[in-house]
């Protein structure tokens, strides 16, 4: 039993809801149950609906009540970025296991205090970089150590999406409460499966642009709306990454593309559960992601009985949430999930793109150990 309490009953806030409770009803074993405890949100009729739908035991305005409850073990921080650090913190210094949202915190300054905090209390702490817990993208990875595309020579990414909604900008456009914008929110997620699946970040080059305003006024500090980079990977690889909050026609347009020298391969958000191979003179085939020996094709029921059911964002969201209770319950070690650690080299590489599209020049990524 993992007794639970998160902080912000927000979108992300309630997959986690969703999805924690979800993952204990998973076929791998041992089985690990949860206890929805306390829900802490600053708006509390956000807070009494959430806390009535998803069944959580009570609910609060204030942060302090679950990350210092006796009865929580683990803390889901999906609050804004700019409360990430000192609820986790406290958290951990409580004897709780964490998981934090992306991105980790504000700045690396930030991301880099947390880490080391955490990593000196002995905490177990999971960054929440989801792509990480998508059968395709995992099966990319698996093709990829396994040499079956050969010396890797290309990552690509591009992450597009419409956050104009017409009503008020939300925190997540203010440098002070969320830190960058697309770059931060967006871009982070790509930065992080581009070391998932190929290899450490070295150096950058970027642009960032920025139209938005707030018409009511409210935020004055908006941040950036999109960004495009290129840069290179620890292994010589070359790598793209562009991503906008302002695409109007993009829903989700997400894709991911490596090329080896002996095949390529990309991934569409859209299209879940396919992985497209790419191979010399053959052209390209669409893997469907939801075979027997597939990654997490064991999780839920038995893959074949009547076909192959594709999975949804939701099932991957559990994916993530039975590594952090089986970390938090049985010991189990993070990685290959993102670890705090994790969480601050994105942070560092992030602020790297942002001082190169400042200088206009190529910028070394400098890790603090």
């Amino acid at each position: 039993m993992i007794r639970i309490g998160l902080i912000g009953a927000g979108f992300i806030g309630q997959m986690h809801a969703l999805t924690f409770r979800t993952a204990s009803m998973t076929s791998w074993t041992p089985g690990i149950d949860v206890r929805l405890t306390v829900l802490a949100d600053q708006d509390p009729t956000l807070a009494a609906g959430i806390r009535a739908r998803y069944g959580f035991e009570r609910m609060t305005t204030d942060w302090r009540e679950a990350a210092d409850a006796a009865d929580v073990d683990l803390l889901i921080n999906a609050g804004p970025n700019h409360l990430h650090a000192e609820p986790s913190v406290a958290a951990a210094r409580s004897g709780k296991a964490v998981l934090c949202e992306k991105p980790l915190a504000g700045s690396a300054d930030e991301a880099y205090a947390l880490w080391k905090t955490l990593e000196a209390s002995g905490a177990t702490a999971m960054c929440a970089f989801m792509h990480r817990s998508i059968p395709a993208l995992n099966l990319a990875r698996d093709m990829i150590r396994a040499g079956e595309l050969g010396e890797i020579r290309h990552f690509r990414s591009r992450f597009l999406l419409n956050m104009i909604t017409g009503e008020p900008l939300s925190w997540r456009f203010s440098r002070s409460e969320a830190g960058l914008g697309a770059l931060g929110d967006l871009g982070s997620h790509h930065i992080d499966q581009a070391r998932f699946l190929v290899g450490e970040v070295v150096s950058v080059a970027a642009m960032t642009s920025t139209w938005t305003g707030d018409p009511a006024g409210r935020v004055t500090d908006v941040n950036d709306d999109a960004f495009v980079c290129v840069g290179r990977l620890e292994n010589g690889a070359s790598a793209s990454f562009e991503a906008s909050r302002v695409a109007a026609a993009h829903n989700l347009g997400g894709s991911i593309e490596v090329d080896g020298t002996r095949a390529s391969i990309a991934f569409h958000m859209e299209r879940l559960n396919e992985l497209v191979v790419l191979e010399p003179g053959r052209g390209p085939r669409t893997q469907l992601v939801t075979q027997a020996g597939h990654p997490y094709s064991d999780f839920w029921l038995p893959i074949g009985i009547q076909g192959q059911h594709p999975l949804g964002w939701n099932e991957c969201f559990a994916h993530q949430a039975r590594h952090m209770l089986e970390a938090a319950a049985c010991g189990k070690p993070v990685a290959p999930r993102a670890t705090f650690e994790d969480g601050y080299r994105v942070a560092e590489i992030v602020e790297t793109i942002a001082r190169s599209a400042r200088s206009r020049t190529f910028e070394t990524v400098t890790f603090r150990s």
